[in-house]
């Protein structure tokens, strides 16, 4: 077999083996606890984070639900005022005769709706059109009769305050019984509403339906909600429902939508009757101030104090997945919300119409897993795609709210609120690669340690097959590996022992000393013979001469091919140390090659006798035993004689 066949036939090495079995050890150890940590890394912060989310969902909802409810409280108990009652009465006398005494007190009517047009088309319009996508004209919005007329221009557009704080006005200059009215209860209604946040105050006449008093004094003050220019807003849809009612308690809270006379902006109103004794005299409406709500879901700005973070947030959408407070995304970075809700895919119009109001409450549609379960009144955690396409935690809820159908939001981007394990990912990835290499080198010197010593013993097995007995083998090792060489080095000595007796036994067995009678010997040589031999040869020869008293020994060369000089020196020294011992020496049967060796080696055997037949040395030993040898044929035979 072929050395290219053999090591084909070996396969991989154990060194290779062990290297792969503690790679794949270490490393299926290190993927299995890095896989278990990051798993339960990602299950513990899903967990914290639900919690978190839960936790300010409730609080949130808390809150809100106690503000409406406060305004609902607030709203029963001063609609139940006779204060509110003797109010509504007389601004309702005091606006039906307004005109006539306008009249009587020098107001010129030309002049006031001349002025109130200019303020319309100065003041209202400009404004108004800055937050829509299309722009409105004046006839929308005129007031349907003189007295809306008279109205609006002693208290809005002859106003000397500011848009925003026309409600700093007590008095006209004219209208009187009106003016006196307005001066009487202004104030208190002023104070309340600044005490309890409310954008505007309304008393609506129950009969015409004419908004007679307004805290705030903006273009919806002095028109009808039955058939003025907002007949059809939600104002209007809350003073029907307290009309219809015909109970004192009865409470109606309109949802946010656009409202014309607060410039587009989204407006909800609360709305009760009023009684006088047990006659309805009108509606008390409250306009609710989205910034109030907003406030308490967005914590002021303040997400992170609140546990948001950098992406959570709280919000409320409506019935019509249309949101009710603004997104955190808009408020911190309008630019950015917009790109996101464009790729998200918000018709243009709509995102047109943000950008323009700065705003996304009655305009960003939500129309998420998290939303559609809470519009259904589940209560719950999940996590999917947000309103902006970004996958995040949430925890949501139904509100319990009178006459509205809000759900909240409380969520947090999940790359956010698993940035821990994705931190713990990173530093993973750094241990393993600081690891991997320490444990490669590790692993290849336990590797070496463990397969060195059994390469050294599979060299001492190589020289074992070679024949060569005489290496030891290193069993200075304490451990399996160390017994595995001891027992080698036993079978090695042991195996060496059986090779030299056997080695003796065949040498025997080769070079005989054969006794013809008690005075004679005979070693019959055969083979190749090389100075170990002639050695042993000569060793075994003269312990039997002396042993037996042999006086002739017949070395026979039948058998013997050849003989280097060598050989022929030792045959030469092995006679000599025959005839010192009294025993002469007689050689049969050289060969011709043999002969040549020793003449060649210029080698002379002296006092040794030489026949061509072992016969002949037979002979020639009987006759030098007996005394018949004599010189002559010493001479004869190419011989020596003594």
């Amino acid at each position: 077999m072929t050395r290219a066949s053999s090591v084909e036939k070996r396969g991989v090495s154990i060194r290779a083996r062990v290297l792969s079995v503690l790679a794949a050890v270490a490393f299926i150890s290190m993927g299995a606890m890095g896989a278990l940590s990051y798993g339960l890394g990602v299950t513990t912060l899903e967990e914290q984070a639900f919690d978190q989310l839960t936790s300010i969902r409730e609080l949130k909802g808390d809150r809100i639900e106690d503000y409406l409810q406060l305004i609902v409280d607030q709203m029963v108990t001063l609609s139940e005022d006779p204060t509110v009652a003797s109010a509504l009465r007389e601004f309702s006398g005091a606006a039906e005769e307004l005109t006539r005494n306008l009249s009587r007190s020098g107001w010129n009517r030309s002049e006031g709706e001349q002025e109130l047009r200019l303020y319309y088309q100065d003041e209202f319009l400009p404004r108004l059109n800055a937050n829509l996508l299309e722009p409105r004209n004046l006839s929308e919005f005129w007031p349907e009769d003189e007295t809306g007329r008279a109205l609006q221009s002693l208290y809005v557009s002859s106003n000397p305050y500011e848009v925003g704080s026309k409600h700093l006005q007590d008095r006209a200059p004219e209208a009187a019984g009106y003016n006196q009215a307005h001066g009487r209860y202004h104030p208190i209604f002023r104070s309340y509403l600044e005490r309890f946040g409310y954008y505007d105050i309304f008393l609506v006449d129950r009969e015409s339906g004419r908004i007679v008093y307004s805290v705030f004094k903006e273009v919806d003050f002095g028109t009808s909600l039955l058939n003025g220019p907002y007949r059809d807003a939600n104002i209007a849809d809350a003073f029907r429902a307290a009309v219809g009612s015909g109970a004192r308690d009865f409470i109606r809270v309109e949802d946010f939508q656009s409202y014309i006379p607060s410039y587009s902006d989204r407006a909800s109103f609360v709305s009760s009757p009023v009684f006088d004794g047990n006659e309805p005299v009108g509606v008390l409406i409250f306009q609710l101030p989205i910034g109030r709500i907003n406030d308490i879901m967005t914590s002021g700005g303040a997400w992170s104090s609140m546990g948001l973070g950098e992406t959570g947030e709280t919000y409320l959408v409506g019935g019509d997945h249309r949101l009710r407070t603004e997104s955190r995304f808009l408020l911190e970075d309008p630019e950015g919300y917009t790109a996101m809700i464009r790729e998200a895919g918000v018709p243009e119009p709509t995102i047109r119409a943000i950008e323009s109001l700065e705003s996304a409450i009655g305009l960003q549609e939500i129309r998420t897993e998290g939303t559609e379960l809470a519009q259904r009144g589940e209560s719950g955690t999940a996590s999917f795609e947000d309103y902006r396409g970004v996958r995040v935690f949430s925890s949501f809820r139904p509100l319990n709210l009178p006459e509205l159908d809000w759900v909240l939001m409380s969520e947090i981007d999940a790359a956010e609120a698993l940035q821990a394990v994705a931190e713990l990912r990173v530093r993973m990835m750094i241990w393993l690669a600081i690891l991997i290499p320490l444990l490669g080198v590790l692993a290849f010197w336990f590797a070496g340690s463990l397969t060195r010593p059994i390469k050294v013993l599979s060299a001492s097995a190589a020289h074992l097959a070679q024949g060569r007995l005489d290496i030891e083998v290193d069993v200075t090792r304490g451990d399996e590996i160390g017994e595995l060489a001891s027992s080698f080095d036993q079978m090695r000595r042991s195996i060496q022992e059986l090779v030299d007796r056997q080695a003796r036994a065949i040498d025997a067995l080769s070079t005989p000393v054969i006794p013809l009678r008690d005075d004679a010997v005979m070693v019959p040589l055969v083979g190749e013979m090389d100075a170990d031999r002639i050695a042993s040869t000569r060793e075994r020869l003269l312990a039997r001469i002396h042993e037996w008293g042999a006086r002739v020994a017949i070395l026979d060369l039948t058998g013997v091919p050849d003989i280097s000089p060598e050989v022929a020196e030792g045959l030469q020294g092995t006679a000599r140390a025959a005839q010192l011992l009294g025993c002469r020496v007689i050689i049969t049967g050289m060969q011709a090659a043999a002969a040549g060796g020793l003449v060649d080696a210029g080698l002379e055997l002296e006092n040794v006798h030489a026949e061509g037949t072992l016969q002949a040395g037979f002979e020639l030993a009987l006759r030098m035993l007996e005394g018949k040898y004599v010189e002559s044929e010493s001479t004869e035979n190419g011989g020596e004689g003594e």
